[in-house]
């Protein structure tokens, strides 16, 4: 039998660190960018601390995840926004779940509106990338998606601040398999939605919801919010 040809990239290991439910599970709850101790991480994957430990191990290990010593309590996120825009290109292949499980009760609040690591991504996310394109907001650039001199103005107006703006690029969704912006740029405008009230976290998660005040403003920028 001939030996398996050579590669520059051990894919398969890669894949044998999604094949558990707990680690993805422990995955897709860093998400959105924060950090999580290994006792949330059990609870949210349905494991005990041991096996957790364990998981979380395999992941550091693998890149996957770093850890911040604070004190005595040990905090878990992402390696970066790479291994996030991996687990989304890999979710766009994944079939769809026969039964959902209890966590996943928010499901369309999740579908609807989420932070893709550090953008926003969902429903409000393809159609606030929509409204930048459709009134010619952001332009590609040397860089990716950036935005137009115009698309300074306004975002300048509405209260978005930047010392130097970044180029964005396109982020395939998987709830939507349409694009929403990735990339610093989306991540800065996102954390700026935040931080402007114009969103709000739901329960400390990755999903998020429009606040009355960000319902104006967004849509004051030409976006078709979902259910409109």
């Amino acid at each position: 039998m001939p030996d398996a040809p050579n590669t520059r990239f051990d894919i398969a290991s890669f894949g044998e660190l999604l094949s558990d439910p707990s680690r993805v599970a422990m995955l897709l709850s860093l998400m959105h960018g924060l950090t999580r101790p290994a006792s949330e991480l059990a609870e949210i994957a349905g494991v005990t601390p041991a096996t957790a430990s364990a998981h979380l191990k395999r992941l550091l290990n693998g890149k996957l995840v770093r850890v911040e010593q604070l004190g005595r309590h040990r905090y878990f996120k992402l390696a970066g926004p790479s291994v996030a825009d991996a687990l989304e290109a890999i979710a766009l292949y994944a079939p769809p779940r026969k039964q959902i499980r209890p966590l996943d009760r928010d499901r369309q609040i999740f579908t609807d509106a989420r932070t893709c690591y550090q953008h926003l991504a969902g429903k409000l996310g393809v159609a606030w990338f929509s409204a930048l394109e459709k009134q010619s907001l952001i332009a590609i650039g040397g860089g990716g998606f950036e935005l137009s001199r115009r698309g300074i103005l306004r975002c300048e107006k509405a209260g978005f601040e930047a010392a130097k703006w970044p180029a964005g690029k396109p982020c395939l969704d998987w709830t939507e398999r349409q694009s929403h912006l990735g990339g610093p740029l989306g991540s800065l405008l996102t954390q700026q939605m935040l931080q402007l009230n114009w969103l709000a976290r739901h329960q400390g998660g990755r999903a998020v919801r429009l606040t009355s005040l960000g319902r104006k403003r967004i849509s004051g920028l030409g976006v078709v919010l979902p259910g409109d």
